[in-house]
């Protein structure tokens, strides 16, 4: 393109053109590619698998889940692993606590464990204020010793945390990125932020494959913070690639993959940048009574187990009348908007 560029000495409309184009070749455009399941699905496990940075993103934890927007790219301007905190505004958070109240007050006799919405109201305050915030009002809870450990958030700004190791920047982000449904169980914990972070963009160093990719990895849509959905929806629209991740032994039964991918297309569908959809089955290693075979029956039974599933979820795919679904000819490959079966 340089080449080319140089032999352009003309000053008329179609020289003019082909510069802007290849000008624009020099700007870093990145592929996003949207993550999405079901907690305790693997994704987190995957991302760092793909990325070969076994401790990046916290996963295993049966209680705790991912409850913000996480973003992970490369650093491309220093050797650290880095965190760019992003918090939603004074203002929605306490719009959020007014509106929270309205509902608590219209429904005082709701128990926590048969009221959902009361469940998640009540579980993020408590993350945030512990049992400070009942009987308080939105105003009271905006009180500024409730956020001296994040002046940023009150301030507008973003906060932005700086390791030498991914194990380390992991263990700092715990408070911002993810819920525990047993508040309490990490020690070194005191308060969860996560209500309050729209999304956090990690930055890994001297990693080729992030070079020209961001992957995200969305909790789900309709967050009851408006904030929130929204950029759910922008990064839907802008992801050239969508990856629905979930356990191989539940793909069919699990309703939860099967309404991210219906929603998904309902982004992506008119005028997208998507290009292609993978449904990543994770765990498809994990065969039960598996210690009395050796390891070439073990692999034999792995293949005929991924190849009945993959002829389940074509036919799953025959049964979805709101997205249009074609087959690829000769094939063990199922296409929706280019959709594609993996197993991990």
């Amino acid at each position: 393109m340089k080449f080319v560029h140089a032999r352009l000495h003309e000053k008329d409309k179609l020289s003019a053109f082909l510069k802007k184009k290849i000008s624009d070749l020099e700007t870093d455009k990145r592929e996003l590619v949207g993550v999405f399941g079901k907690t305790g699905a693997g994704k987190s496990s995957l991302i760092n698998a793909i990325i070969e940075e076994k401790n990046l993103l916290p996963s295993g934890s049966v209680s705790a889940c991912t409850s913000v927007m996480i973003k992970v790219e490369a650093n491309m301007q220093g050797s650290n692993y880095e965190a760019d905190i992003e918090f939603i505004t004074p203002e929605e958070w306490k719009d959020e606590l007014w509106s929270s109240h309205q509902f608590l007050g219209d429904n005082e006799d709701c128990e926590m464990d048969v009221d959902n919405d009361y469940h998640d109201i009540s579980e993020k305050f408590s993350a945030l204020y512990g049992e400070e915030w009942k009987g308080k009002s939105s105003e009271d809870l905006m009180d500024g010793k409730y956020f001296r450990e994040i002046p940023e958030f009150l301030q507008g700004r973003r906060k932005i945390l700086s390791c030498e190791s991914a194990k380390e920047l992991s263990a700092r982000c715990v408070k911002y990125t993810r819920s525990d449904s047993k508040q309490g169980n990490d020690k070194d914990v005191k308060k969860w932020y996560w209500p309050l972070v729209k999304c956090v963009t990690v930055r890994v160093p001297n990693n080729d494959f992030l070079q020209h990719v961001t992957l995200v990895d969305l909790p789900g849509n309709g967050d009851r913070n408006k904030s929130r959905d929204k950029m759910w929806k922008q990064i839907v629209e802008n992801c050239s690639t969508v990856w629905i991740v979930t356990e191989i032994n539940r793909v069919i039964a699990e309703k939860e993959a099967w309404e991210i991918l219906e929603s998904a297309s309902s982004y992506i569908g008119n005028g997208g940048e998507c290009r292609q959809i993978l449904f990543i089955c994770t765990k498809s290693d994990h065969i039960e009574d598996s210690d009395d075979h050796s390891a070439a029956q073990r692999r034999d039974l792995i293949v005929k187990r991924n190849m009945q599933v993959k002829d389940e979820v074509r036919k799953e795919f025959s049964r979805l009348h709101k997205i249009k679904v074609s087959k690829l000819k000769k094939t063990n490959t199922t296409t929706l908007f280019n959709v594609k079966i993996v197993f991990k």
